[in-house]
């Protein structure tokens, strides 16, 4: 943008240069045309000077030196006028032409900092399309990323839930095998109970035996009476037809 700036303002520059040179140039020809004008008007202001002393010399007896010295001035005059004429021509071309010179070299260096100017837009603008061109393919890879991120969250999240239903459901047996234990235990506690009671009775049927004092069948068929029966119930618990305890 700056030095699409510089640009315009350089061929605005040019423009304006442009117009100033035209303008000198209406100048110059104004002035050669009032030149000439005045020489036009010279010429004719002489030659009626010189039909005035023509028809003077008709009316008017005059000496031929005398006519002659006028003549001789104002041939001087005529000379001193061309001189000063051509002078102030010449240094009137002079200045106009330095004046145009100026501004050509102005005008060419102007030229040559457009074009260079030009060049360094043209390569900013590649500068730029291969900057668009880089961020386009940025642009797609960075929404390929976002996509593929996308997948890999529903994928781990549905893992996750997955993972969760299977944690649920190992927490559920986990307390299922823990009450099963815990019934377990009791069931082994009351086991151990009777197995105590029967070593005892066991005991005390040896010590009958050894000792053989007032012990028959009978004794031992009452002592017997005395067992405890014992009933267990297995419980099984079925999940989606699979026993889970």
């Amino acid at each position: 943008q700056s030095v699409e700036s510089d640009i315009h303002g350089l061929r605005k520059v040019i423009d304006d240069t442009n117009v100033t040179r035209l303008q000198l140039e209406t100048e110059i020809e104004a002035l050669k045309e009032e030149l000439l004008f005045m020489k036009k008007n010279h010429e004719e202001e002489v030659k009626g000077l010189q039909n005035q002393i023509a028809n003077s010399g008709l009316t008017v007896e005059l000496d031929a030196p005398k006519s002659q010295d006028l003549s001789k001035i104002m041939a001087d005059i005529r000379a001193q006028y061309e001189e000063l004429a051509k002078k102030n021509r010449e240094e009137l071309d002079k200045y106009w032409s330095q004046q145009i010179e100026e501004s050509t070299t102005v005008i060419t260096s102007q030229t040559a900092e457009i074009a260079e100017a030009e060049k360094t837009l043209k390569e900013l603008r590649r500068t730029v399309q291969s900057l668009e061109i880089n961020l386009d393919s940025m642009r797609n890879l960075k929404a390929s990323f976002e996509n593929s991120l996308r997948e890999v969250e529903a994928h781990y999240t549905l893992q996750m839930e997955q993972l969760n239903g299977v944690l649920l459901h190992l927490e559920s047996e986990l307390s299922q095998t823990r009450t099963e234990g815990q019934r377990q235990a009791q069931e082994y506690e009351a086991l151990l109970n009777v197995k105590v009671k029967l070593e005892a009775e066991i005991a005390t049927y040896r010590r009958l035996l050894e000792d053989g004092e007032d012990f028959s069948l009978s004794d031992a068929l009452d002592t017997s009476n005395s067992f405890q029966t014992i009933q267990k119930t297995t419980t099984r618990r079925i999940v989606d037809g699979k026993v889970v305890s």
